[in-house]
């Protein structure tokens, strides 16, 4: 079955549903997997990055397996034969690929690796709200969106040198702290004492590597997984912009439509929940 609508294609196989476009070199998808879904083994033809909407799922490769969960991502090269499985709840994945086995693959897909970058979870959320979008602007942000994804990932495989030109052992953990204490908040002191290094240091090297202040990267968290939660549940807005960290729903509206170009409401009636009416 196949049904067209907007310039997205909607189809579904195998019990995956699948909501697709071209864009100028590039496929770019919006996949649904079922819970306990098994994907068999396959060879790739064509180099792709996979960013996990909702859900989880491994990949199994000849020497390697990746757990993918929320906001997480992957870039498969071709030629990367693997098989995976889905969690319990299944997985929505948005998926950039380039289109043509031919082409020389674009230079931040040629190996495997994965990508935690809290920009990334963002960007696909819009690229899924623009495959259903009505407007006659919706390829070209689309395509914009694609660019912008890879450019993030490429950013994240290969970030900056740090003052000391290694990752330190602690910035692990920094960002780990920063994700857990997402609605809260955590000072740049509070960082230092924890993992033991200088706050003024760690602010430098936090920078070096990701190119952003600890501040920024934790807006884009709160943000990624702002988006999220209006993607996947009903919540009010102004308990999401709590949750998250904002100091109100006005503040959360303002940042939001500045760094996604798009109304929290908007953005939630474009990815699938149902619109609660407000903006």
């Amino acid at each position: 079955m196949c049904v067209e609508t907007r310039f997205a294609t909607h189809t579904e196989e195998d019990g995956v549903a699948i909501v697709s476009a071209e864009v100028n070199g590039f496929s770019v998808f919006e996949l649904r997997f079922p819970p306990g879904y098994r994907q068999l083994s396959f060879e790739p033809e064509c180099p792709y990055l996979a960013v996990v909407l909702e859900g989880s799922l491994e990949k199994i490769f000849p020497r390697r397996m990746v757990s993918l969960t929320r906001a997480e991502a992957l870039v498969v090269p071709a030629g990367a034969t693997h098989h995976a499985r889905f969690g319990a709840a299944g997985a929505r994945i948005a998926l950039v690929r380039q289109r043509d086995p031919a082409t020389p693959p674009t230079r931040c897909l040629e190996r495997l690796v994965t990508l935690r970058g809290p920009g990334l979870g963002w960007l696909a959320w819009r690229l899924a709200g623009e495959l259903r979008a009505a407007d006659p602007a919706a390829p070209l942000a689309a395509e914009g969106l694609a660019l912008e994804l890879l450019a993030a990932a490429s950013r994240e495989a290969r970030p900056p040198p740090s003052p000391t030109g290694r990752r330190p052992f602690w910035l692990r953990e920094v960002e780990e702290l920063l994700r857990g204490r997402l609605g809260e908040g955590i000072a740049l002191k509070e960082l230092g004492d924890v993992v033991g290094v200088n706050p003024a240091h760690l602010a430098r090297v936090f920078r070096a590597h990701h190119g952003v202040s600890v501040g920024e990267y934790t807006r884009r968290l709160r943000l990624a997984w702002a988006a999220a939660e209006l993607a996947c549940t009903d919540t009010p807005l102004a308990v999401i912009a709590t949750n998250a960290g904002f100091a109100d729903q006005s503040h959360f509206t303002r940042l939001f439509r500045h760094h996604l170009g798009i109304t929290p409401a908007r953005y939630r009636a474009q990815t699938g929940s149902s619109d609660s009416g407000e903006s």
